[in-house]
């Protein structure tokens, strides 16, 4: 009896022990259960619902304004500065002269070289008449034939320095091959003595700006010719252009620290006659890629990710502890991301403050 009493008292203190480890580990796991599942703080969180409305994938790309006919005119020979018709801010129309170079000279040269060819015409005609019975009768020598040759020549070079010479003179007026703006002189002023090098006229056609930017290597097959674009310059800032992409380089920009391609867009609406769009203004072209109606959206900034997976919390009705949600998404803005599956428009979704 002694016995039985003495093993009951072991099985008892043992059962205790057990008892009192199990209800603390209980405590510790639903204390760390506690922890792994976080609560609604009214302090630092807030709490939205997901929404329908349009949402468009979208490219911003930084550019400035450039102008596709140019033209910097150059004289082909050197000489004195006669004339200059025009100053920088002209405006110009196709084939109007703007500058001309001396021609006093030019024509002594041209009356000097018809004189070269008249000579050497009548010295061909001579050799000709002296060697006419040989050439009939068909017994000139070597040495006729040659001579011959050489007065051919002569006369046929006198009538090239005769052309070049009539040539130089049209080419000492300067014409503008395209409608426009004069932008910059190198020499404004006639009577100094210049070289092609030395005096060009720039001119530029104000009608013909387009939208220009650059767009690296991973985006440029994202994007198409006749792409929906909407421009907004710097100097316009409450101002929408709508614009379509309408070039894409096959080459990329060289002296670039990485791969990037020129990309233009038309700038509608605006013969630019009044000069309001100017060469350099910056600003930006937003391409948009695709557009979906009624999308199920939510901030991008209640998104969480965990490797591949993004989630959200998800607070309850009936209380704080918050819920973790793996949801699938899909295109994307700078502040809102289309879902396409594990939310409803009923979820109440957590974002920190």
């Amino acid at each position: 009896m002694s016995f039985l009493k003495k093993n009951l008292k072991k099985i008892i203190i043992i059962l205790i022990v057990l008892l009192v480890s199990g209800f603390g580990i209980y405590k510790i796991s639903a204390k760390d259960k506690s922890k792994d599942t976080p609560k609604f703080d009214v302090k630092k969180e807030t709490v939205v619902t997901p929404k329908r409305e349009t949402i468009k994938e979208e490219i911003t790309l930084t550019g400035s304004i450039d102008a596709g006919t140019k033209s910097n005119l150059q004289f082909k020979t050197s000489g004195q500065l006669a004339w200059v018709g025009v100053k920088v801010g002209d405006k110009v129309k196709k084939y109007q002269a703007i500058a001309s170079l001396n021609k006093e000279e030019l024509k002594k040269g041209l009356t000097a070289d018809f004189n070269n060819y008249r000579s050497a015409l009548a010295t061909f005609d001579d050799v000709q008449d002296e060697y006419k019975y040989e050439k009939e009768s068909l017994i000139l020598t070597d040495e006729m034939k040659r001579i011959l040759v050489r007065s051919q020549n002569t006369l046929g070079n006198a009538v090239i320095n005769y052309e070049l010479q009539d040539l130089a003179i049209k080419y000492a007026t300067l014409y503008t091959p395209i409608s426009g703006i004069v932008v910059a002189i190198d020499e404004p002023n006639s009577g100094v003595n210049i070289t092609p090098a030395s005096a060009t006229f720039s001119i530029i056609d104000p009608t013909s700006i387009y939208f220009k930017a650059q767009i690296d290597q991973e985006d440029v097959n994202r994007i198409k010719i006749g792409d929906k674009t909407t421009i907004k310059l710097d100097s316009f800032p409450d101002e929408s252009i709508e614009s379509e992409v309408t070039y894409i380089s096959f080459v990329p920009i060289a002296g670039q620290t990485s791969t990037v391609y020129e990309i233009r867009f038309k700038l509608n609406g605006t013969d630019n006659q009044e000069l309001k769009y100017r060469l350099g203004m910056d600003g930006d072209a937003i391409i948009s890629l695709k557009q979906i109606d009624n999308s199920l959206t939510l901030p991008i900034e209640a998104i969480n990710q965990d490797e591949n997976q993004s989630y959200v919390f998800i607070k309850p009705a009936d209380n704080d502890q918050l819920i973790k949600k793996n949801i699938t998404t899909g295109i994307e803005t700078d502040t809102t991301i289309e879902i396409l599956e594990g939310l409803s428009e009923n979820d109440q979704v957590v974002i920190s403050k």
